[in-house]
């Protein structure tokens, strides 16, 4: 050893560019991945990918039509596609169907079609046309009414030759109050868009998220007079489906309004639209209204020396005891009518003999 001496070790490495190494810190993080980085909770985490189930619309996508019902709407609710209500007061001749084809908006091959066939160019006080969803309370996934903490986002393609200022409102499903409109608008005639809006928490309201009632309504307003206006995007104690600047679908018989992919989940922003399959979709509508068409439908079969009696299982457990429509292929009168919930059945009773011994077509309707 040497006292002192100093050792030099030099190392040699070769030249790269320091901008690529820069660059490379960047990794990429794919689709959503900055939301997800971002994200501060578990919660927050799935609403940016769209996990889970969301969706508390029913039929969103339009493709359930079990009534296949096409008609004008009228001053009573009437249901066309299902879980789509809709109602025409006094605002003239307002048509409903639903159309399917490869022309829909990306993803969508199927929407409800309003269509005024008469126009209504003076418009009073009360009159409107609107279409509708009631969500049922079970089925409400936010926490208004006990914590009043959770924003929702609404999202829906839409498409008229009418362009302008619409309003969508949501309201408490117990009195139509807290109630809130916001105005959307279609920016070019018969191009499809999609809107998104984004609801605030309520100040208040039951919203009755813990039993079969009417938790929500959804409402896209076509037409409605002053009586029905409230102040843009705020919670307000008093109905209304229309701001000051709501357009008049209704002021010429040749205006058509296209809906569908409609989704109303919790969150600040709108995810992907939730497809379920077919056979769930109409498994949900069937909740709510089931028909069976093709005759014979069930035969009554011998009860007693008096009576026959008919039997027919519901393919889902229905929201409340349903009313039914039932036709027979007789002149015999049904009697004793009722539902059962366990085990989900409809009974009913018809004099031994009868003529009317079979059913050639029986509806059930639990609509909220």
């Amino acid at each position: 050893t040497c006292s002192g001496a100093v050792m030099t070790v030099r190392v040699n490495k070769s030249a790269f560019n320091l901008r690529e190494k820069l660059s490379e810190l960047e990794r990429p993080i794919g689709f959503r991945g900055a939301e997800l980085m971002k994200a501060e909770t578990t919660e927050d985490a799935r609403g940016s990918i769209g996990a889970g189930r969301k969706n508390m619309v029913i039929n969103g996508d339009m493709r359930v039509f079990q009534r296949g019902n096409s008609g004008n709407a009228t001053t009573g609710n009437t249901y066309f596609l299902d879980r789509f209500v809709v109602r025409n007061y006094n605002a003239g001749t307002l048509y409903i169907t639903q159309q399917s084809s490869a022309s829909g908006p990306p993803g969508f091959r199927s929407w409800l079609l309003a269509q005024c066939d008469g126009a209504d160019t003076s418009v009073a006080s009360n009159d409107y046309a609107r279409i509708q969803q009631y969500i049922e309370g079970y089925n409400c996934f936010m926490d208004w009414g006990y914590g009043n903490t959770d924003y929702v986002t609404a999202s829906f393609w839409v498409k008229s030759n009418k362009p302008g200022i619409y309003t969508f409102s949501i309201e408490d499903g117990d009195d139509g109050a807290p109630c809130r409109v916001q105005e959307y608008v279609i920016h070019s005639a018969d191009i499809w868009q999609k809107v998104e809006l984004t609801f605030s928490p309520p100040p208040e309201g039951a919203w009755r998220g813990t039993d079969n009632g009417i938790g929500l309504r959804m409402t896209w307003c076509l037409m409605a007079g002053t009586g029905h206006q409230i102040t843009n995007n705020i919670w307000s104690n008093s109905y209304g489906m229309r701001s000051t600047n709501q357009v008049n679908f209704m002021d010429d018989a040749n205006n058509n309004f296209y809906l569908t992919g409609v989704q109303l989940e919790v969150g600040k922003t709108a995810t992907d639209f939730e497809y379920r399959t077919y056979a769930e979709e109409l498994a949900l509508c069937q909740r709510y209204y089931w028909q069976e068409t093709t005759s014979p439908v069930m035969y009554a079969f011998d009860y007693d020396t008096s009576n026959a009696m008919a039997i027919i299982y519901h393919p889902v457990t229905m929201r409340a005891a349903p009313t039914p429509t039932i036709t027979t292929g007789g002149s015999g009168t049904w009697s004793s009518l009722n539902y059962n919930p366990s085990p989900n059945k409809w009974m009913g009773y018809v004099p031994h003999q009868s003529s009317a011994s079979y059913i050639t077509s029986a509806k059930f309707s639990a609509e909220l």
